[in-house]
């Protein structure tokens, strides 16, 4: 039986991507189980995100500059550290960006109903990288953010650093302290290939 009270947390990270936008959005609405949506917007103009009608809160995140040159500093990892800061302990949290959706409708039901620290599934990338499925191990190149679902007091834990490949590293962090429970589940897939383009992005 599923537990009532455990809810699950989705960070949903958006920049100049409407229309990628709206299908995430429309692939989340499909869940059996509706997460607590938050949408992460750094920018005032994007909005879009004011269309959306299933329950949500948008969180603005503060920029913070690098106090020393990072090669591939990626400012949206940070956004995710900055986000969690509000989420009550005792649930969970799940990573999406807006040119991702979810393909199976009881992937939130799935998180809640395993109830373990760290859940990792599977997904499907682009076909710039031959519509392949990531999350069988945790290997750069070979998990991604949007993987995995996490205890909320875990995530707090550890920071996504802000730089390239910052969810493999804050993955690898919790699993030196954690175990992970893997499950041949896809749980979502890339829609589009932007090639790591965030939008008409910010010159950071």
């Amino acid at each position: 039986m599923t537990n009532s009270k455990m809810k699950v947390y989705l960070l949903l990270r958006t920049h100049n991507r409407p229309n990628e936008f709206r299908c995430c959005i429309e692939s989340i609405t499909k869940q059996t189980i509706l997460p607590e949506i938050i949408i992460i917007s750094d920018d005032e103009k994007d909005e879009y995100i004011n269309e959306v009608t299933v329950p949500h809160q948008i969180f603005r995140p503060k920029y913070k500059k690098p106090r020393w040159w990072i090669r591939h500093h990626n400012p949206f990892n940070d956004y995710f550290n900055q986000a969690l800061t509000f989420i009550p302990d005792g649930h969970f949290i799940y990573y999406l960006d807006d040119d991702d959706e979810l393909v199976d409708s009881d992937w939130i039901k799935t998180i809640i109903d395993n109830n373990t620290d760290l859940l990792i599934a599977r997904f499907q990338l682009g076909k710039s990288h031959n519509n392949a499925l990531i999350g069988d191990e945790v290997v750069r190149g070979e998990i991604g953010g949007s993987c995995i679902a996490i205890r909320s007091e875990i995530a707090r834990e550890f920071k996504w650093p802000s730089r390239g490949a910052g969810d493999f590293f804050f993955i690898n962090q919790v699993l030196n302290n954690y175990q992970a429970v893997f499950i041949p589940v896809i749980a979502g897939k890339v829609q589009v290939d932007l090639h790591r383009s965030w939008g008409r992005r910010k010159n950071h």
